[in-house]
């Protein structure tokens, strides 16, 4: 509902810490429908997730590693 209508969530006690990457969403995505919001919000989180994991060194930037990441987004997908 707030990717549709751009909602503010900065002054909502329990979303307020997400209000930034929202506003960050609400510019990627100027038209955003019902039906395609929650793709939205999933492929979002995924690409979060994929940077954390990234950031964090979980897998190597090898060969094997890249192969091995791939693996476990394919098996979260």
């Amino acid at each position: 509902d707030a990717l549709v209508n751009k909602t503010d969530l900065s002054g909502d006690e329990k979303l307020s810490g997400h209000a930034h990457w929202m506003n960050e969403l609400y510019a990627k995505y100027p038209a955003v429908n019902a039906d395609d919001a929650e793709n939205i919000i999933k492929r979002e989180i995924g690409a979060v997730f994929e940077q954390v994991l990234l950031d964090a060194g979980v897998y190597k930037r090898s060969d094997e590693g890249k192969a091995a990441f791939l693996r476990f987004i394919d098996s979260v997908k």
